[in-house]
């Protein structure tokens, strides 16, 4: 299945997906379908709603378009530090 990382692999996630979601919902399916830390966290920072189609929550969470893009923590665990 492999990691999902950006906007790219956060549109992977949400095709998979039955709306309408609620917010808790869909954080459990990006855990289940192999989304990152970055996907997750902007996910769980949407306001809890109810999303009707991919585009709303698309909107709600702003992630970078490269599908290279990770937050620093994964960089460092990546390199086999802790931060």
């Amino acid at each position: 299945m492999g990691v999902k990382r950006g906007i790219s692999g956060l549109r992977q996630i949400l095709d998979q997906m039955e709306f309408p979601a609620d917010k808790d919902r869909i954080v459990a399916h990006a855990l289940e379908a192999g989304g990152d830390e970055e996907i997750v966290s902007a996910l769980r920072a949407m306001p809890s709603a109810d999303f009707y189609e991919p585009g709303e929550v698309l909107r709600a969470v702003p992630l970078p378009e490269s599908e290279n893009a990770r937050t620093e923590s994964a960089r460092a665990r990546e390199r086999g530090e802790h931060p």
